[in-house]
């Protein structure tokens, strides 16, 4: 069984000049005035939202909205729940405070329902996502790579595999069918695999109940159809635009901060997602305070900057 990699796992500083290992324990110095204590606004943001998905659900079963509108909403509010599993990934919302761990799992975890994602799954996965980036071989979200007018077929491919995880487990020659990368995802453990299929395996069976129980469109229409129409936003903000073009590995050159108007929000921060890949544990709200402070020695080691961005050296790079 292969081993599931954790942040203390994943060291890049093993083959460096002292010079450079100096330089590195420098950057850390500064980061690591931006974290530390419970990230509470994260945990605010999530018990909102959760309570807006809730309402919606509530009033589409009610028949209080129409069902295009509840799935539109809840697309938009479901896209909003990754950010707090990413952040409990990351060990971020209860930082160095060991006392509140159990509020870090209990967040990430219960974000699972709305986004029809695996917590324990997503950490296997991400943590390699760190290891390995911009590795064809080795980097799960490598697949992502390429112009972003192929990400709605790649995202109806994972929609697929998702949707029916046992048949593109047991039948091998179906993976024929996906786009050319994505079976070069990189393997996850014995583990993560089990936890994924758990999901898949409830996720029908809630989703067969409903039908059976006479709600099933609300029950597509409402929670379904929303979790998985908001994985191509996912895809979109959070796997292909921070490492366009996704053509280095490094630690300064696999990903980017690339700030466009109305980026912070939309991409939640993670236009700054080049310092993300270097401190993982700053919470994703600090991080273009962060980038204001190191700006200007990081653009020289090589971290890419663009269009709004402090220090930025040309235009965002879309293609």
């Amino acid at each position: 069984m292969e081993q599931q990699l954790n942040e203390e796992q994943i060291d890049r500083t093993v083959d460096l000049s002292t010079e450079k290992k100096d330089a590195i324990k420098a950057e850390s110095a500064i980061a690591g005035r931006y974290w530390g204590g419970v990230e509470w606004r994260i945990v605010a943001t999530f018990l909102f939202f959760l309570a807006a998905w809730t309402f919606v659900l509530v009033q589409g079963l009610r028949g209080e909205i129409p069902l295009w509108l509840g799935l539109v909403l809840n697309t938009a509010i479901a896209s909003t729940f990754y950010m707090p599993m990413h952040e409990s990934v990351h060990g971020n919302i209860s930082g160095k405070v060991a006392a509140m761990r159990w509020l870090n799992e209990l967040v990430g975890k219960t974000c699972q329902p709305m986004l029809i994602m695996s917590h324990s799954a997503h950490r296997s996965s991400h943590m390699k996502h760190h290891a390995f980036t911009n590795e064809a071989d080795r980097d799960p979200d490598y697949f992502s790579r390429g112009k972003p007018w192929e990400l709605p077929k790649k995202w109806f491919a994972i929609t697929m595999v998702n949707t029916f995880l046992p048949l593109f487990a047991l039948l091998p020659f179906l993976r024929r069918l996906l786009p050319a990368g994505m079976a070069r995802r990189g393997a996850r453990d014995e583990g993560a695999a089990k936890s994924a299929f758990r999901t898949w395996l409830l996720t029908t069976i809630i989703l067969v109940s409903c039908f059976i129980a006479g709600f099933g469109p609300q029950a597509l229409m409402l929670w379904w159809i929303p979790a998985r129409v908001q994985m191509l936003w996912l895809m979109t903000v959070f796997a292909w635009f921070p490492h366009h073009p996704a053509d280095l590995a490094g630690r300064y050159f696999d990903t980017r901060v690339a700030v466009f108007p109305g980026s912070t929000l939309l991409v939640r921060g993670h236009d700054h997602h080049a310092l993300h890949h270097l401190f993982p544990r700053v919470a994703h709200y600090r991080l273009r305070r962060l980038w204001q402070e190191m700006a200007d020695d990081l653009v020289i080691k090589g971290v890419r900057s663009e269009g709004r961005a402090r220090a930025a050296t040309g235009p965002v790079i879309w293609n």
